[in-house]
């Protein structure tokens, strides 16, 4: 099951940077010596989750997409993913611009493709 807050998602919505987040911060810098200097901490929580129904594969009705939109305009609230059998804290992520995009499959027509940009909190 693919959920957000009391929202179902579509089976085939897919999570297109699962695999491209690492757990750790990491800074560099090098000492007038030229001797490298190292940071590094884990990261507990922020990491980006985007969600997409692609052409071809996932179509989101009009009825999703105003519930994913309602959920957008609320300023700093949690959300609940469920994304099988794990389950995320989350937010939109505003911060980075547009936080949810929809488009049309075809001009004035009820079923979209779109992103949904999220962070786990």
């Amino acid at each position: 099951m693919k959920q957000i807050g009391d929202l179902n998602l579509p089976e085939s919505i897919q999570w297109t940077d699962r695999r491209a987040w690492a757990p750790v911060s990491m800074e560099t810098a090098r000492t007038l010596g030229g001797t490298p200097v190292l940071w590094s901490q884990p990261l507990i929580k922020g990491r980006p989750i985007t969600l997409e129904a692609v052409d071809g594969v996932t179509w989101l009705d009009q009825s999703t997409v105003s519930a994913i939109e309602t959920m957008a305009t609320q300023s700093g609230v949690a959300f609940t993913l469920i994304w099988g059998a794990e389950s995320y804290q989350v937010m939109f992520r505003h911060h980075e611009p547009p936080a949810i995009q929809f488009q049309p499959i075809w001009p004035h027509h009820d079923l979209y493709t779109g992103t949904i940009k999220l962070m786990e909190i």
